[in-house]
């Protein structure tokens, strides 16, 4: 049994250009041939000869749905459409576990399940690792010797926490800037997102000034506290309901509920009548900037706290991985995320497990602090070990580290 593990293509990235594209469709082609042919590397020592996948594991973070280039989503379909049209054609199972930037593909967990393609061969989507977890232990696969598990690697990372921990809270994943992400893909708010940030914040501040300095005193009193209070509070809840029914894609109901409360709420109040016109477009305002606004500046904040470009041994020594908390039975873990194709282990810090960093197909060679990271990586395992390797084109291929099990 052969496994090929790939990861962090970031398709429609902004760094992702022709030359990465072919380099993967390169690699991709290589793989399909291996059905014909054989190759036979050498690392150090030993020959290793690749034989044809039975299992193609993309590792996470192939689609750039987090931060696409320009903000805008149909980027990844124009890189998706070649890389993606030799996947479905190959001859081999696909495994695809969700990483970090292509988060959004777990809603589609239970509808791609084992999806069989036109040659046979099944195409299957894994929200957050592979295998799946049996009750409360992540058991891994064997292959040979040892035993396998796959994960992108994004769960060491010590700012997805607080999403991990609310995901668990609500029993569903909880991902706030792929929801912006969502809203900013939207035609309007991603063709005029700088112009309707102009407009709201005008509305904004004038209806603010206007507020406290022309309404007669009949309407500023609602707006003074402790009469401020009580206006506010309706429109603050509405807000509320109405934002956790979109979330929850209850469509109908929301607008139903918000369509009861307005009713009553002009009945009872109609100072609130010019109020709700002004948060209404205000508001409209809002969701068609903010969600560019945030799209447009998360990349800068997240550089600040990323663990990408860490070897598998910085993640583990610097506290990305907590062993304390790991559930994982396996002996050898493979995981992508920092784009730097390395290995660490076994040894008390790490479980006495091996941990393998699949790399990257992105972006390109760089030395970090005397080490190369190299792009294009791969990961291949066999009966008799795992080997990380790199893709330099023209059907060539390297051996940077091997882990035979005898």
């Amino acid at each position: 049994m052969a496994y090929i593990v790939v990861s962090d293509v970031h398709l429609g990235s902004k760094v992702y250009d022709l030359h990465n594209r072919d380099m993967f469709c390169g690699f991709l082609n290589w793989v399909r041939g291996l059905e014909n042919k054989e190759e036979t590397i050498k690392c150090g020592t030993k020959d290793v000869t690749i034989h044809k996948p039975e299992n193609l594991v993309l590792l996470g973070d192939m689609l750039e749905l987090w931060d696409p280039k320009d903000g805008d989503r149909d980027n990844v379909i124009k890189d998706s459409i070649i890389p993606f049209s030799i996947l479905s054609d190959m001859n081999c199972d696909k495994i695809y576990v969700i990483g970090n930037h292509d988060d959004s593909l777990g809603e589609l967990e239970d509808d791609v399940n084992n999806v069989v393609l036109p040659n046979g061969k099944k195409f299957t989507i894994y929200d957050r690792h592979y295998p799946e977890k049996k009750a409360d232990t992540a058991t891994g696969i064997h292959i040979g010797k040892k035993s396998y598990f796959f994960l992108h690697g994004h769960q060491f990372d010590k700012e997805q926490a607080i999403l991990a921990w609310v995901s668990d809270l609500i029993g569903e994943s909880w991902n706030p800037l792929g929801w912006f992400q969502d809203l900013f893909n939207i035609f309007d708010t991603k063709k005029h997102w700088k112009r309707n940030f102009l407009i709201f914040s005008l509305l904004f501040l004038a209806g603010g000034f206007f507020w406290s300095k022309f309404l007669p005193p009949v309407l500023q009193g609602p707006l003074t506290f402790p009469g401020s209070l009580s206006s506010a509070i309706l429109p603050v809840l509405s807000g509320i309901i109405l934002l956790f029914f979109i979330i929850k894609r209850f469509y109908e109901l929301s607008a139903a509920l918000f369509v009861l409360f307005l009713g009553s709420w002009l009945f009872s109040n109609q100072s609130g009548l010019l109020a709700i016109i002004w948060g209404t477009v205000t508001g409209y305002f809002a969701l068609g900037s903010i969600p560019g606004v945030v799209a447009n500046t998360q990349r800068k904040f997240y550089n600040m706290f990323k663990a990408t470009d860490k070897t598998a041994e910085q993640v583990i020594t610097d506290k990305y991985y907590n062993k304390d908390k790991d559930t994982i039975e396996a002996d050898i873990v493979v995981f992508g995320h920092t784009h730097f194709a390395s290995s660490y282990g076994p040894n008390p810090d790490t479980g006495n497990r091996l941990f393998i960093n699949s790399g990257c197909f992105y972006g390109k060679d760089k030395n970090i602090d005397g080490k190369m990271r190299y792009a294009n990586t791969f990961i291949y395992i066999d009966d008799g070990g795992a080997y990380i390797m790199r893709w330099q084109g023209q059907g060539k291929i390297e051996c940077i580290e091997a882990f035979p099990t005898g």
